[in-house]
């Protein structure tokens, strides 16, 4: 796991543009997680609870659901982070893109960077570019955009 970011300021988000700033400890994917997480959004596609007829698929195991890793990433980044800055919005999701299925057993790291830092009239958007890779071949799963707010 990397060290702590401390955020104190605006200026320390513009100084940290362009950088890495999470590499996550691998998450191991397990079916309690996958399906706790479906049972949440009412999702109950075979591919994600039958682990017989997943076995004898293509997919050779059950595999999350394409929203599952993004959730994930507030885990993986708290992690590293800590801001201090008073207020803060999760704007959005952009570009989620699934690159390869991820199943029960896989383990999972997550990466981001800050992509850019925009003025606001009042506070600041940051954009993190990240990445999911399995943790045992560095492969990527999925990635995406995701957008913050933050404001004094």
């Amino acid at each position: 796991m990397s060290e702590k970011i401390i955020i104190n300021n605006y200026d320390d988000f513009r100084r940290l543009e362009g950088q890495q700033i999470v590499d996550s400890d691998p998450v191991e994917i397990t079916a309690a997680g996958i399906q706790d997480f479906c049972r949440g959004t009412f999702n109950d596609e075979w591919i994600h609870w039958d682990r017989e007829k997943c076995q004898d698929s293509p997919l050779g195991d059950i595999i999350a659901p394409g929203l599952y890793l993004p959730a994930l990433f507030p885990y993986m980044f708290w992690q590293v982070m800590e801001i201090n800055i008073p207020h803060m919005i999760v704007k959005g999701i952009d570009g989620i893109r699934i690159l390869k299925p991820v199943t029960v057993g896989s383990k999972i790291r997550g990466t981001a960077t800050v992509d850019k830092v925009l003025e606001r009239d009042k506070g600041i958007e940051v954009h993190y570019a990240i990445t999911f890779e399995f943790a045992d071949s560095g492969e990527t799963a999925a990635v995406a955009t995701f957008i913050n707010r933050y404001w004094e």
